[in-house]
């Protein structure tokens, strides 16, 4: 990225075998590399993940060729009400309006899941309705479940991993985070972003400028063109890093309350392609947002405040937080339209 600094991270040399992963010289380094980053742009890329590529390359595939199914069949799927589940068409939201602002709806189409088991009593509380929802599948694709579900569960074990690092990086116990996401609602959201025929409207992108809500999100995306942008602090907008078989890791709203802002929940969109560009400008991504546990109470951690410094954000439980902006997402700012 032009004038940013986005570090790769290797989680095979942190996670280690020994030697490496006590070292204190190399925790030091790695924890300072994590924590600039955050601070600087909210955003890093972890390789040495040890998952099958082969395997996650497999699903995208199959989530592209579910978009290719006769728009009739994709509608039999179409999500109804919060949280998203199934397929959300062209239209189906505007991330844009989570941050105040009117567009044109964002010129994608998605498939969405949430965790497969729900039979925990915790997800049957009355509190927790319209948190919790059931997945959908389409019938003529039997192959896409079982592949979309390892995606899921391989995330959540990468989530675990970086959540670790992330926690060290903030000279917390390792496992801080974990009873705040032992009852998440994540989701994996395959989303696709046609070739375009035709110019899209006025002030219209591929994803409209939003940050994330929740805790962290990971990120795989192809390199083609139109592609993911973030914003830097001084409000410069440049291209999110590709890297071989690496994915892009940011922090949402979630760990920015957490850290009082010291890391950063930073603004992100996908740019349309170039009018000019040849051959097909079609991308896709497959997008894992990591949710807390939905009553888990959000609020500065210890470290992270001081009398110079006080929480600048109220508590709030993360279910709130995140209703509050999924609603958003879908409710056109009629006013200034």
């Amino acid at each position: 990225m032009n004038h940013v600094s986005v570090p790769v991270i290797d989680l095979q040399t942190y996670r280690g075998d020994g030697e490496s992963r006590d070292d204190r010289d190399f925790l030091a380094s790695l924890t300072e590399t994590v924590d600039q980053a955050l601070t600087d742009i909210g955003f890093f890329v972890v390789v040495g993940h040890g998952l099958d590529w082969s395997r996650i390359e497999a699903t995208a595939t199959l989530c592209r060729e579910f978009f290719d199914l006769p728009q009739t069949t994709k509608d039999t799927l179409a999500n109804q009400g919060l949280p998203f589940r199934g397929y959300l068409g062209y239209g189906g939201g505007n991330l844009s309006y989570t941050e105040d602002q009117a567009t044109p709806p964002d010129w994608k189409e998605n498939f969405i899941m949430g965790r497969r088991d729900l039979s925990d009593e915790y997800f049957q509380r009355t509190e927790h309705h319209g948190t919790f929802k059931p997945n959908v599948w389409p019938a003529n694709m039997p192959q896409l479940r079982p592949a979309m579900e390892w995606y899921f569960e391989a995330m959540e074990e990468l989530t675990d991993r970086v959540m670790q690092m992330l926690a060290t990086a903030l000279h917390l116990q390792p496992c801080f985070f974990r009873d705040k996401l032992d009852h998440h609602d994540n989701t994996l959201r395959a989303t696709n972003y046609p070739h375009q025929l035709n110019p899209p409207a006025p002030g219209q992108l591929r994803t409209g400028a939003h940050t994330d809500y929740g805790a962290i999100t990971i990120l795989k995306v192809e390199d083609a063109p139109g592609g993911l942008q973030v914003r830097t602090r001084d409000g410069q907008w440049v291209d999110a890093p590709i890297v071989a078989e690496g994915l892009l890791v940011n922090i949402g709203d979630l760990m920015m309350t957490w850290t009082n802002e010291r890391w950063l929940s930073n603004m992100h969109r996908v740019v349309n392609p170039a009018r000019d560009e040849q051959g097909s400008t079609r991308r896709q991504s497959m997008v894992y947002f990591v949710n807390c546990n939905p009553d888990a109470q959000i609020e500065c951690l210890p470290g992270c405040h001081s009398d110079d410094n006080p929480p600048r954000h109220p508590p709030i439980t993360a279910g709130d937080h995140r209703r509050m902006k999924l609603t958003k997402s879908v409710e056109p700012i009629a006013a200034t339209l």
